[in-house]
């Protein structure tokens, strides 16, 4: 985990967008993509308090059901996070 969250953080340096970001921990983890992970992810690269990050993981990218948002929030909900970076 320690190694995506390298990886996120060097993306973030290169200018990558959060879809962008949440699609490469997607790519990196594999088949061990998942809530939880994606969370974990998150969290360890760019200290997003829980809450946050359980709100995110409803964006409509990754398809877990439930209610779902969109791009645009899921860029709101976590832009002033990654900022802080």
């Amino acid at each position: 985990m320690e190694e995506i969250a390298r990886e996120l953080k060097k993306a973030h340096a290169e200018g990558k967008g959060v879809v962008e970001l949440a699609l490469l921990s997607r790519e990196k983890l594999g088949s061990g993509f998942g809530v939880i992970s994606f969370i974990a992810s998150f969290r360890l690269a760019f200290d997003i308090p829980l809450p946050v990050l359980q709100r995110a993981q409803a964006w409509e990218g990754f398809g877990w059901g439930g209610l779902q948002i969109t791009d645009e929030e899921f860029t709101a909900v976590l832009l002033p996070w990654l900022a802080k970076k």
